[in-house]
């Protein structure tokens, strides 16, 4: 089988969720790519960029913004996993992406991070986050 880029990034992503302790199952959520299901009750939606260096820019088309809702809308945790190159991965919970994204928006929406000092700072469509990300969030806040 013939490995596509994108799967290098999501696998890395993947590798350290599996590697939690409290990690039990993934499955595909259905047939979109980087939609999983870990354990019975988070969902995630996961996108990458294969920049070597930020910022990084991540965009968010209307089937993308569907598949959140519904997410949201059947009672899982909902996160959005974004693979920033071979640097680190932004983990996004629904209280921060809402902030970013329009989740009603019938155009794309995008969010963009970059790292100017030791967190990340994150923005998109509709603000930025008032405070940073940490880099060791994930895979830890999934699981909490």
């Amino acid at each position: 089988m013939k490995i596509d880029r994108k799967d290098l990034y999501h696998g890395a992503a993947l590798t350290q969720i599996t590697e939690h302790g409290s990690f039990k199952a993934l499955n595909k959520a259905d047939t979109k790519y980087g939609h999983y299901l870990v354990n019975t009750d988070r969902r995630l939606l996961t996108k990458h960029s294969e920049k070597a260096s930020g910022p990084w820019q991540f965009t968010f088309q209307h089937d993308d913004l569907e598949s959140l809702k519904a997410d949201m809308i059947s009672g899982f945790s909902t996160y959005i996993v974004l693979v920033c190159g071979p640097v680190t991965v932004c983990l996004l919970d629904y209280n921060e992406f809402v902030q970013l994204i329009d989740l009603d928006a019938t155009t794309q929406q995008w969010i963009r991070v970059q790292i100017p000092k030791a967190s990340m700072q994150v923005s998109g469509s509709e603000g930025h986050l008032k405070r940073a990300v940490k880099h060791n969030g994930f895979p830890n806040r999934i699981f909490e």
